[in-house]
Formats: C-alpha cells, sequence, structure tokens
C-alpha cells in the first residue's frame, strides 16, 4: 500500500509540474522573492507568492554599521551577499513544500550583483563574439577565463557599422553562481538556470502582454523599481533591445533619507514610505512640500526618476527608432509608491500600467503583483526547453 501511494504521489507531481512553472527566485539587497506561476488554456496564472527579507546582523561587519543595531531584518550590501552567500536567509525558508509545486528553480541577483556592460567589438559570427565578450569582461573583472560566467546578445544599431557590432552583456563569477546554486540546494531547491535581469524583465513583460491577446506587441519600456537602483529595458516583443540601470534611483537611498529624518528605522521608514496617502501633483510649485517633508522626499525621488526615464526616451529616438516604445510596465519593489504610476505617466506622457498577470488580484491586489514580476518570468522560463 505504502509503494502505491509513493506513485501515486509521483504521477500527480508529473501531472502537475505539467502545468506549473518552476519556482522562480529573485535575489535583492533586501529580500528573496519567490513566485510559481501556470499555464491555464494558454493564460500565465499567477499561482503562488513568498518573499524572506535578508536576517540582520548578516556577516561579521554587521557590528560596524550602528544604523543596523536595532534591526530584524534589513538590507544588505553586495559585499554582505558576496561573501556570506544566502544561507542566513535560506535557513528561513521552512515547509515551502506546501506552497511551492515541485523542487525545480531558477534564479536571478538583482541591485547590481550581476554586472550588465555594453560592448562595442569586432563584427564576427556568434561563436567569436562569445569568445571576444568573455575575454573582454575577464581582462576588466581581472579575473582567468574559467572564472566568468558571461552571455551577450546584438544590440541594434541606428546606423549599421561595417566593422564593429554592439552586444549587451551580462557576468558572473562562477564562483557566486555555484554558491548560490547550492544555498538554494540546501533549502530543498534545485537551481536549473541563473537568469539576468535583462532577460527576466522582457519575459515578465511578455507575459503580461501575452495576456492582453495583442496579436503584435508593441516596444514596451519595462522599468524595475529596485532598492539600489531602478532598471531599464527596451523590449520588442520579448527581447531585450537595450538596458540603462539608473544608479541614483534606488528605493534604499530615499529610505535613507526618510530613516535620517525621522530618526527611525529602514523597515520603519519602508512603512512611511509606501503609506497609502495620495501624494500631490509633480509641478513646478513645490511650496506644499515643506509643511510635509516626506512628501518632498518622495517628490524629490520621483521627478529624479521620471527625468532619467525621459533621458532615456530621448536616446532611444536617437539611437533605436525603429523601437520607440509607446507604453511603460512598471514592476519591482518601488510599485508600492504612492502614486508613482500617475506620476510617470503625467511627466513622460506615456500610457503607464503596473505589471500583472491572472490571478494577481485574488492573491494581493494588481498594483503589489509587480513586485514578483521578475520571480513569475523565472518561473516560466520551465516552458523553455532548458
Amino acid at each position: 500500500m505504502r509503494t502505491l501511494l509513493k506513485t501515486a504521489d509521483r504521477i500527480r507531481e508529473r501531472l502537475l509540474m505539467r502545468s506549473y512553472g518552476w519556482t522562480g527566485v529573485e535575489v535583492s539587497c533586501h529580500c528573496l522573492n519567490m513566485a510559481q506561476v501556470r499555464k491555464v488554456q494558454d493564460r500565465w496564472q499567477l499561482a503562488a507568492v513568498w518573499s524572506v527579507d535578508h536576517p540582520v546582523p548578516y556577516s561579521v561587519n554587521a557590528d560596524a554599521n550602528p544604523s543596523n543595531a536595532e534591526e530584524t531584518f534589513g538590507w544588505l550590501s553586495s559585499e554582505d551577499i558576496l561573501a556570506c552567500g544566502l544561507s542566513p536567509t535560506v535557513s528561513l525558508l521552512d515547509k515551502l513544500d506546501s506552497l511551492f509545486v515541485g523542487n525545480a528553480c531558477a534564479a536571478t541577483l538583482n541591485d547590481g550583483l550581476i554586472a550588465y556592460r555594453e560592448l562595442d567589438l569586432p563584427t564576427s559570427d556568434d561563436t567569436d563574439s562569445q569568445s571576444m565578450v568573455l575575454s573582454e569582461v575577464a581582462t576588466e573583472m581581472e579575473c582567468d577565463l574559467d572564472d566568468i560566467l558571461t552571455d551577450c546578445w546584438a544590440l541594434p544599431q541606428n546606423r549599421p557599422r561595417a566593422t564593429t557590432t554592439s552586444f549587451g552583456t551580462v557576468s558572473l563569477k562562477r564562483s557566486t553562481a555555484m554558491m548560490l546554486a547550492s544555498d538554494l540546494l540546501n533549502a530543498g531547491f534545485e537551481c536549473q538556470v541563473l537568469d539576468a535581469m535583462p532577460c527576466a524583465m522582457a519575459r515578465a513583460t511578455y507575459m503580461a502582454l501575452e495576456n492582453s491577446n495583442l496579436v503584435i506587441q508593441p516596444p514596451t519600456l519595462a522599468i524595475d523599481l529596485g532598492y539600489q537602483h531602478a532598471t531599464i529595458t527596451l523590449v520588442d516583443n520579448g527581447r531585450p533591445i537595450l538596458t540603462r540601470t539608473l544608479r541614483n534611483s534606488g528605493l534604499l537611498q530615499l529610505l535613507k533619507q526618510i530613516a535620517a529624518t525621522f530618526e527611525v528605522s529602514l523597515a520603519d521608514a519602508q512603512t512611511l514610505l509606501f503609506q497609502s496617502h495620495s501624494c500631490r501633483p509633480l509641478g513646478p510649485d513645490r511650496s506644499h512640500d515643506f509643511a510635509d517633508p516626506l512628501q518632498q522626499k518622495r517628490n524629490d525621488y520621483l521627478m529624479s526618476l521620471v527625468s532619467e526615464i525621459e533621458k532615456t526616451t530621448v536616446y532611444i529616438s536617437r539611437t533605436c527608432r525603429e523601437f520607440i516604445p509607446s507604453q511603460i510596465l512598471l514592476m519591482g519593489g518601488g510599485v508600492r509608491l504612492p502614486e508613482v504610476r500617475q506620476a510617470i505617466e503625467q511627466r513622460v506622457e506615456m500610457p503607464t500600467q503596473f505589471w500583472s498577470i491572472d490571478m494577481s488580484a485574488n492573491l494581493f491586489g494588481t498594483k503589489h503583483a509587480g513586485v514578483y514580476a521578475i520571480a513569475s518570468a523565472l518561473s516560466a522560463l520551465a516552458w523553455e526547453g532548458f
């Protein structure tokens, strides 16, 4: 009887896995965001989500940062994560086997932990291009070729050149990738693929637009509002065209300003930042902000963010004229910022929406679904034949 029950459980799991994706794991400086999607009648559905904040103190150097002394969970530097791995965080991932189907997962490192570069290299075939990118990145990182993992793709050129081609490249030390896979394995998840942010953002965009039943997906500006920085990726039919990292547009910088102003922890600063009272419209008249320092800092952040988005759209209009975006899709932790969609849509003058797919509203409301956009895109890798 016990053997028959085990066999029945295996058959059930295989049947479920035909419609369920892997567990997607997005690692940021603040937390792990996890999601699993499924396909029902060729439509994407959000099946399960989970988040785990990084515990603090995290490393042996934590005592050197007194601002974290009263924090139970918090924000890490890339050095903390790369030095210590995810062991302290994944130790909190217990009893998730009842939430996610299967133990296969795909992962990515956000907040600049996987480096993105653009390189101009001599025009050649795909094999030579990969080798040249690997050599160039290894030289820049001062590492041996065997110690680096890279991927690249050709970027569009407004004026094609006969002798050189522009490439978007992502890279990561092999030791970091192995450490991440090992830590996830200790938590019960077998990592199948390590993805990069531009590719995950493009896939998340494709999923959201595919559910919209569009015959042709228009070029879209996907914006991930992360903690260390915002990332902008121009997406055409599920393909990343170009990526820009806005290093001065991260939520963590804003949280630190709020924490210092109100003399509160970063966690309390985040609660203040995301509270749901309405922001006043952005505009030249900022006199009312001085009566509300929180409102002032929010609006300063939004003004800076919008300015960088506008610069990116101008750059695209000059260099990628065949991929002029017609809409903006917002994802990442910053989707919880009050009025962020309205502020961007108002100033950039482009339709702007939060990322969502079917069943998003059933879990926590369509606005906050964008927090799990990247993890959902990682889950969808299960259908790409790896």
